[in-house]
């Protein structure tokens, strides 16, 4: 049984539409390498500038308010491990159908607790890039 659970938030006009996110191992555990599959559609050419504003919370509290570049991520420049099948991060993401993949260790010392995760993108242009709200539950289940 899955223990995260995702909502694409953005609009129609969203210049990269999320059509299926998934995630190995599912459910999610802690102390390994978890793989998320992100099959989207870009909806225009994504070019160097665009960026997410990340937010993790658990339950009111901010554990994270971070703003990723996302070409700086592609190139692997960056904190987070992101590959994009269409663009290696020098070039842009071109339009049609695309699939990025996010590698995070979650170490064993997360809590047992609900996170709740949001992001939004932007373009280059300060379009509407994408917007994402995700849940990931470490309680244990009874």
């Amino acid at each position: 049984m899955a223990n995260w659970s995702y909502e694409d938030t953005g609009l129609a006009t969203d210049a990269l539409v999320i059509n299926s996110i998934t995630a190995t191992p599912d459910p999610l555990a802690t102390g390994r390498t978890n793989v998320f599959t992100i099959n989207a559609t870009a909806q225009a050419e994504i070019a160097d500038g665009a960026y997410l504003d990340v937010t993790i919370k658990l339950g009111l509290i901010k554990l994270l308010t971070k703003r990723y570049d996302l070409f700086t991520q592609l190139r692997g420049a960056g904190d987070l491990k992101l590959t994009c099948e269409t663009s290696d991060g020098k070039s842009p993401i071109p339009k049609g159908d695309t699939t990025l993949t996010l590698t995070m260790d979650f170490p064993k010392e997360i809590p047992r607790a609900k996170f709740n995760l949001t992001v939004q993108g932007y373009t280059a242009d300060e379009d509407d890039l994408l917007s994402l709200k995700a849940q990931v539950n470490f309680l244990p289940s009874l």
